[in-house]
């Protein structure tokens, strides 16, 4: 049951938005900067694309090679190493919200990201 109320909060925080804030992209109701449009694109998609192997750990169903999971889930680390260090997002939302509220939302962000990665991971190394 955690699993899958796991998958389905990610599911609401990654996919359900996107469409949202492309949207706010086209038409110019989101104010922020390139970099952090780019940023925040890319990492919905590359963690959308670890909602696949997320579904199919929860499902016992096989989607794509360990091989490629593996790979995922090791860029998926890095970036998040990364990212606490340098991103445009964080920086922006520092400006918005003040240090201490970036810093508690950016906490929440990757507690809700653990159950992906452990999910990618037993999924990627499954015998």
């Amino acid at each position: 049951m955690f699993w899958q109320i796991s998958f389905w909060i990610l599911v609401v925080i990654l996919v359900l938005p996107f469409p949202f804030k492309v949207f706010g992209y086209i038409n110019g109701s989101d104010e922020s900067a390139l970099s952090v449009k780019i940023e925040e694109s890319a990492n919905a998609i590359f963690m959308s694309v670890g909602l696949v192997a997320f579904y199919g750990y929860i499902n016992n169903q096989i989607y794509l090679s360990p091989i490629f999971w593996q790979a995922w889930l090791l860029i998926g680390v890095l970036w998040s190493i990364v990212a606490i260090f340098w991103s445009p997002k964080l920086a922006y939302a520092t400006e918005i919200m003040g240090k201490n509220k970036m810093r508690i939302g950016a906490a929440i962000g990757c507690i809700l990201y653990i159950p992906l990665f452990l999910a990618v991971y037993f999924y990627a190394f499954q015998t």
